[in-house]
């Protein structure tokens, strides 16, 4: 992933949600608390959008995200 963003986000109305890459591996960040290993930022995407990421504060939400890791803002290496 060289050259890849090492983060995504998708602003929602209940709070930004971000996808962060940590170890080599994707986390999911929501209201300042993360939860979950991901191999891919589509992969943790996916989870998101269908409220299987393990973040309680997330995954009782029902805001449309969208699944496909292009509709995602990249963050680069700003956070």
């Amino acid at each position: 992933m060289r050259g890849a963003p090492m983060a995504f986000e998708y602003p929602t109305s209940a709070g930004v949600v971000r996808l962060i890459r940590a170890g080599g591996a994707w986390t999911v960040r929501f209201t300042g608390k993360g939860r979950g290993r991901w191999h891919s930022p589509d992969a943790a995407a996916k989870a998101v959008a269908h409220y299987l990421t393990g973040l309680p504060q997330w995954d009782r939400q029902r805001e449309l995200v969208s699944p496909d890791i292009i509709d995602w803002r990249p963050l680069g290496d700003s956070i």
